[in-house]
């Protein structure tokens, strides 16, 4: 199968298969970065709506997700469990941060972040991984940089190509 692609399916993907024909997978078969849940094999990705497979984006399991978006949380000065959607009562108008699209949107599904959003979350995203990257003594924190790093990554090509970020 020379330059061709088996994704799990029956079908083939080839170097010539049309982009339209490419169905983006939220996780595949050989899982490298961890976008499985070991517990339930449900994970998210999130992309750009360009329709190119080729564009970057990032994925994780829900538990990591939920993690990550815990600790962002936390760098804004405010506990996610207690925001409603999380199990707590405290409305999202009380909580000033420009990556409430982010924490607020549900795992997977719901309405894509607009170009607007992607442009208002990035630079404080930027500016939390830079501290994290700094706290070169807690490891956990380092992968919460590396997985801001992608999704910087990503909400990059958005913004630049004036698309929107999806989620599955």
């Amino acid at each position: 199968m020379n330059g061709a692609v088996q994704d799990g399916s029956d079908a083939v993907i080839t170097p010539d298969t049309p982009p339209s024909s490419q169905l983006r997978m939220p996780f595949l078969l050989a899982d490298p970065v961890g976008s499985m849940s070991e517990e339930n094999g449900m994970g998210l990705i999130l992309f750009p709506a360009d329709g190119d497979v080729s564009s970057p984006d990032v994925s994780w399991s829900c538990s990591h997700f939920n993690d990550f978006r815990r600790q962002l949380a936390q760098a804004e000065g405010f506990t996610l469990d207690e925001m409603w959607g999380f199990g707590g009562e405290c409305s999202w108008s009380g909580v000033s941060t420009s990556l409430e699209p982010l924490l607020g949107h549900p795992d997977t599904g719901g309405d894509a972040l607009s170009v607007a959003e992607c442009a208002t979350i990035l630079p404080r995203l930027e500016a939390i991984t830079v501290r994290w990257q700094k706290q070169c003594d807690a490891p956990d924190l380092q992968q919460y940089a590396e997985d801001a790093v992608r999704l910087a990554v990503v909400l990059r090509f958005c913004v630049a190509n004036g698309v929107a970020l999806l989620f599955l």
